[in-house]
């Protein structure tokens, strides 16, 4: 497979090969800047933003033990239901 692609791009003319080529590698080099530099969404940078975080995570512990709650009400009133 690869040894067809290659004799693909062997048969093409030289200045459009190259042409290829340099386009090749500063799509890998603008790939790889990308991954390296551009900002990571995961970090919080301000205090604000570490703030909403930290409130939106006290929120949704809150949330997880309401849920936890109204589910264990809902089994009991249906055993209490069931045993009528």
């Amino acid at each position: 497979m690869i040894q067809f692609r290659m004799d693909q791009v062997a048969g093409l003319p030289p200045a459009f090969a190259m042409a290829l080529g340099v386009f090749l590698l500063l799509f890998i080099a603008g790939l790889t800047w990308a991954l390296l530099w551009l900002p990571d969404s995961s970090k919080l940078r301000s205090p604000a933003a570490r703030e909403r975080a930290r409130r939106r995570k006290e929120s949704r512990k809150r949330q997880q033990a309401l849920r936890r709650r109204r589910e264990a009400l809902q089994r009991r009133a249906r055993r209490r239901g069931d045993g009528d």
